[in-house]
């Protein structure tokens, strides 16, 4: 078997017998593209646990991706499998009827979220991320919704701008009209503008040139899909202020923030309170949940039926099991959850910025909590404030052979610069150690 240096270079035959024998049956291999992108190396995942998963090929891989964030828990912890089956086995999956842990839970995300006074809960981030903007026209009357470059809201035609778009498609001014996230959907989004997050004066602007016209204002408080970026000091702040200025709808999508940078989410972290609060991921500690939430005012629009929302799986008693573990376990454990996840996203980027420092490879390593990107650009960086930013100054396919050489060591996270890397309660300093030592050896052949 090949080494790089003392660590072994994986093989997986079994994992690329099995994608070819699964684009035989799945479009591309897989029911999401970014599980098969054309330069993920092959790994089809048989198990997972705790920090770990393991491919068909039997090899084992530190997870840094935790299924794109939901795993707050890790892979396979005992106390959801423990409620998920007795719910399954003694109360059952889905009743059709409204359900005592239902309520539960609500009440219990109003402990972490009491901007989400009412709420309603959906099957995914996508779901509920249409909710709320259909939820903010209908508040206000208004047809239109302000977006941010970068920044993800589902595949939905409601909100799927191309989040991703070349520099040379995006427009020269602050903001622009949104741009088609794929083919098929007729031009949508419709009435969307899009602008440059961080950035103030580019959201006045856009709001004053349609002023009384604007429902809604959708952002994720924290970047997290063209890598990991903060809000500047006092951005948050300033976009609370305008957007109740012109009486349009502060939408925060917490999908990927939720329950990750801090219980209450972003705006626990930052003190900035929205209109609207979409929730997801975290949520379910691995199983498939949403919800959206906004004011008793807000939400009445729900309540008198003004406004519908449905799902025959909304709110269903297999993930309201799991959610209410994970709201359990932050709840009763609040301060020295966070307190480990805060140390460990020190601690791997911190030890990975040492290491490119040492080998004179340029970088930038931005984090929030354990939600974590390591930039390798091409050339000295202070910061990286925007999706422009990241896709001027980074090197994506050098980033690729670094993705590339970390897997085939046994450290997973994805291949793509602008996803970040997730780490959870299960990920120990043990564990980082192991990772580091590998970053170096990578790092060391990557510079070679």
């Amino acid at each position: 078997m090949q080494t790089m240096n003392s660590t072994p270079w994986l093989s997986t035959p079994l994992s690329e017998q099995m994608l070819q024998r699964g684009r035989q049956s799945i479009a591309g291999g897989d029911s999401s593209t970014m599980r098969v992108l054309p330069y993920h190396l092959p790994l089809v995942a048989a198990r997972g646990q705790g920090s770990r998963v393991w491919d068909v090929d039997g090899n084992e891989y530190i997870d840094l991706n935790m299924a794109y964030g939901p795993l707050v828990l890790g892979h396979c912890p005992e106390p959801i499998i423990r409620a998920v089956t007795d719910q399954i086995r003694n109360r059952g999956s889905q009743l059709g009827f409204p359900t005592e842990i239902t309520i539960r839970v609500a009440e219990k995300i109003k402990q972490l979220f009491p901007s989400m006074e009412l709420m309603r809960f959906a099957n995914s981030g996508t779901e509920a991320d249409v909710s709320a903007a259909r939820l903010s026209r209908a508040w206000t009357g208004r047809p239109k919704l302000i977006q941010f470059e970068g920044h993800y809201h589902g595949w939905s035609d409601t909100l799927f701008n191309r989040y991703h778009a070349p520099l040379e498609d995006l427009p020269a001014g602050p903001y622009g009209p949104a741009i088609p996230g794929t083919q098929g959907i007729n031009g949508a989004p419709h009435e969307n503008l899009v602008c440059r997050w961080n950035d103030v004066d580019a959201l006045e602007q856009c709001l004053n040139d349609h002023r009384g016209q604007v429902a809604g204002v959708i952002m994720e408080p924290v970047m997290g899909n063209a890598g990991t970026i903060p809000p500047l000091p006092g951005y948050l702040e300033a976009v609370r202020a305008l957007t109740k200025d012109h009486e349009a709808l502060l939408i925060f999508d917490e999908v990927i923030t939720g329950m990750r940078v801090a219980g209450g989410g972003a705006q626990e972290l930052y003190d900035v309170q929205p209109d609207i609060t979409v929730i997801s991921k975290g949520l379910g500690g691995g199983y498939p949940v949403a919800a959206f939430g906004a004011s008793k005012e807000i939400m009445q629009v729900v309540v008198d039926g003004k406004m519908f929302h449905g799902g025959v799986y909304s709110g269903n008693a297999v993930v309201m099991s799991a959610a209410e573990v994970v709201l359990d376990e932050i709840l009763t454990h609040r301060t020295e959850f966070y307190d480990k996840l805060n140390r460990l996203g020190n601690e791997l980027t911190r030890g990975a910025s040492r290491i490119l420092a040492r080998a004179g490879i340029p970088h930038l390593t931005q984090h929030v909590g354990p939600m974590i990107s390591i930039f390798l650009t091409d050339g000295k960086v202070d910061s990286l404030n925007n999706y422009r930013e990241v896709r001027q100054h980074c090197d994506f396919a050098k980033y690729i052979r670094l993705q590339h050489l970390m897997q085939r060591s046994g450290v997973y996270f994805h291949p793509n610069q602008f996803e970040p890397l997730f780490l959870c309660v299960a990920h120990s300093s043990e564990d980082l150690g192991i990772v580091l030592e590998r970053f170096e050896q990578a790092v060391a052949a990557l510079r070679a």
